[in-house]
């Protein structure tokens, strides 16, 4: 329970939603600038609406989006994050949470041998406040290696009814 909630309260602060749509058929040149850099897209959700497994103060969950580029020929690591959240306890309400990643790479922590870390900053709207720091070197608990990792995978057990996590990462290398 203890890792459950550390590693739910650190990804509503590191993770992204997926948004929007696209009204008018555009080219698609707006993520990993054309084709010329390594991608990492990681999609998130987080739900957690079991009392007696995550405590009456913690249920709610995070959706959200998150996007690594590696620039080959700068060898610049940037990306950028979108997240929603809702809470269902002392927190209750839902919110927004937005990181403009200045750097990032991969080293061992919470999501194995292979896991993203990085700096930047976050802005989180909650309740009509805003509020904006950094953030330098922080694990942001997603493993560095394309796939898709179950509840069981990201919590190391198999979760009772109401209580969800899913992590889906994927690779597209520069061309």
């Amino acid at each position: 329970m203890g890792r459950l909630t550390r590693l739910a309260v650190g990804a509503i602060t590191r993770a992204t939603l997926i948004a929007g749509g696209v009204t008018t058929a555009l080219p698609a040149g707006a993520y990993g600038n054309d084709g010329h850099m390594d991608v990492y897209q990681i999609g998130l959700s987080f739900n957690c609406n079991n009392k007696a497994f995550c405590g009456s103060e913690n249920l709610g969950g995070f959706w959200g989006w998150a996007e690594l580029d590696h620039n080959p020929a700068t060898n610049a690591n940037t990306g950028d994050a979108e997240f929603a959240f809702c809470a269902h306890g002392t927190f209750n309400g839902a919110g927004h949470d937005s990181q403009d990643i200045t750097n990032w790479y991969i080293a061992p922590g919470s999501a194995g041998p292979y896991t993203f870390w990085g700096s930047g900053t976050d802005t989180t709207t909650f309740r009509g406040q805003t509020q904006v720091s950094t953030f330098t070197d922080m694990d942001f608990g997603v493993p560095a290696l394309a796939g898709h990792y179950s509840t069981a995978d990201v919590f190391g057990i198999t979760p009772p009814p109401g209580v969800s996590a899913q992590i889906q990462v994927a690779y597209k290398p520069a061309h």
